[in-house]
């Protein structure tokens, strides 16, 4: 390898490009760019969240909200689904990326997330149902537990809060809770 070699001429670290991969994929037809396929749930489960979201998040430790977007687009034939938000706040954009499957071998749904900043995959593991769903850190070498619940509170809203734990799982704190309405445009 050239040694005089800058940062930005060295390949992308392999999460990055990982990220970039799965973007392009979605982008490039690998789910289905109708809003009425948007809006179907996954076919092997009758979670539905699919389409486009708008609202606020809200800072559990001082109440502060910043405005927010979030999509469900489905994947693989309804096998999943990817997510994709963006937090404005004073500080800047906040980008989140995941794929959600089913693993029918162990019975349990994978979700698989990144965010711009940190640029590193994160495993969670949970359970979905009609109206909610909950996942949960599973990474062995966490120093606290963390735990995404969403809940589809009515067709047009939807609850997602992103909670921590230090002592495995025994109490929780909220750190965030996003409102949000589903948005009639694409």
């Amino acid at each position: 390898m050239n040694e005089n070699r800058t940062p930005r001429d060295r390949p992308a670290a392999p999460t990055l490009l990982a990220l970039s991969w799965m973007t392009l994929a979605a982008a490039m037809g690998g789910c289905s760019t109708s809003t009425e396929a948007e809006r179907r749930a996954p076919s092997r489960d009758p979670y539905d969240i699919m389409g486009r979201w708008t609202g606020v998040r809200r800072a559990a430790h001082d109440g502060s909200e910043a405005p927010m977007t979030f999509r469900a687009t489905p994947i693989l034939d309804g096998a999943g689904w990817i997510e994709q938000l963006e937090v404005h706040s004073g500080s800047g954009v906040y980008r989140g990326f995941s794929v959600i499957v089913r693993d029918p071998a162990r019975d349990l749904w994978v979700r698989q997330y990144v965010n711009a900043t940190r640029g590193r995959f994160v495993r969670l593991e949970g359970e979905v149902t009609a109206q909610r769903s909950v996942f949960r850190s599973v990474s062995p070498t966490r120093t606290r537990e963390s735990r995404l619940v969403s809940e589809l509170l009515a067709p047009d809203r939807l609850r997602r809060t992103q909670s921590v734990s230090e002592d495995g799982g025994k109490t929780w704190r909220v750190l965030w809770t996003d409102e949000l309405l589903r948005s009639l445009s694409p």
